[in-house]
C-alpha cells in the first residue's frame, strides 16, 4: 500500500509540474502573440483611419498574405500548434493530478473502512 501511495504522490507531483510548466509557456506565448498583434496594429494606421477601417485593412492584408504565400500559411499553422502544446500539457497535468487525488481518496476511504471493521 505504501508503494502505491508513493506512486500516486509522484504522479500528482508530475502532474503539478506539467500544469505549472504548461501555464508558464502558455503565458509567455500569449504575451508574445499579443505584443506582435499590437505591433501589427500600430503599423496598420489605426490612429489615422479609425479602428474600424484599420481592422478591415489589417484583415485584408492578413488574408492576402495567407492566401498567396503558402510558406506563411504553414508558419501560421505551426504557430497555432505551438500555442496548443502548452494547453495539452495543462490538460494532461490537470488530468494526472485529478486522477491521483481520486485514487488516493478512494484508497483512504478503503483504509478507513478497514480500520472501522478491525475496531468492531
Amino acid at each position: 500500500m505504501q508503494e502505491r501511495a508513493k506512486e500516486f504522490r509522484s504522479k500528482a507531483k508530475l502532474g503539478r509540474w506539467l500544469l505549472c510548466l504548461g501555464s508558464l509557456v502558455f503565458l509567455g506565448e500569449s504575451w508574445l502573440l499579443i505584443a506582435r498583434a499590437a505591433e501589427f496594429w500600430q503599423g496598420s494606421g489605426a490612429a489615422t483611419l479609425g479602428w474600424m477601417a484599420a481592422l478591415g485593412a489589417t484583415a485584408q492584408r492578413m488574408l492576402s498574405l495567407l492566401v498567396w504565400n503558402q510558406g506563411l500559411l504553414l508558419a501560421a499553422m505551426a504557430k497555432v500548434l505551438v500555442l496548443c502544446c502548452p494547453l495539452l500539457m495543462i490538460a494532461i497535468g490537470v488530468g494526472m493530478v485529478r486522477q491521483a487525488n481520486l485514487i488516493e481518496t478512494g484508497e483512504s476511504s478503503v483504509d478507513s473502512s478497514a480500520a472501522k471493521e478491525k475496531r468492531r
